[in-house]
Order: C-alpha cells, then structure tokens, then sequence
C-alpha cells in the first residue's frame, strides 16, 4: 500500500512519542482535525503541510507520499558538506547547482513557502 499524507503524519508522530492533541497545539488546529489528517478523512492547507514539514524536518513531498526521503534538498546537501568538500571545485558547484535547482522547483510547487 503507498504510504498517504495521513499514514506519514501518524508515523511521525508516533515516532516523537506525541499524542494528537500535542501536534494539534504545535500546528494550530484541534486534535479531531489531527485524526482526520491521520485517517485521511481531511486534508491539511498548503500552510498547515508547511508547518508539519518544519516540525518534523522532512521534505513536504515525503510528507505528501510522493518520495521516500524525508529531507529536503538543501538539508541533504549541508549534512554532506564535508564530503563534497574534497571534490573538485567543478564538481561542487555543479552539486549545488542541482541542490538550487530542485529547492527551486519545490518553492514553485509549494508557493508561499
């Protein structure tokens, strides 16, 4: 079964050891919306899938079931820093130039972020 915006928020949470009403509190909205999000009875605003992403410092596409990693891009590329450290200066900015590129994709796909 592919992994649903509600299922990834339930893992995540699950995972902090945090009940509903907690991430309820943390993201603004009560905690029957929180098991709706969870069930997949209701879906979250654009802003509210922000702030879950935040919180959980994961990507809103692993969020959304659409990647199984959960960093975003940029977050990946500063945790390698010391290993794209020895490459070539070419190769670096190249890197970083794919890294801009797919942090630029994901601003326009997730506007206001």
């Amino acid at each position: 079964m592919a992994a649903t915006l509600g299922s990834r928020i339930r893992l995540l949470r699950e995972e902090k050891g945090l009940k509903q009403k907690e991430i309820g509190s943390i993201i603004g909205v009560k905690e029957s919306c929180v098991g709706k999000y969870e069930y997949d009875q209701r879906r979250p605003t654009p802003d509210t899938i922000n702030k879950l992403a935040d919180y959980f410092q994961v990507s809103s596409d692993f969020l959304l079931g659409r990647s199984d990693i959960r960093l975003p891009a940029d977050k990946i590329i500063a945790e390698h820093d010391e290993m794209i450290a020895d490459l070539a200066e070419e190769d670096r900015k190249m890197i970083k130039k794919i890294a801009n590129s797919i942090r630029e994709q994901n601003k326009a796909s997730n506007p206001g972020k």
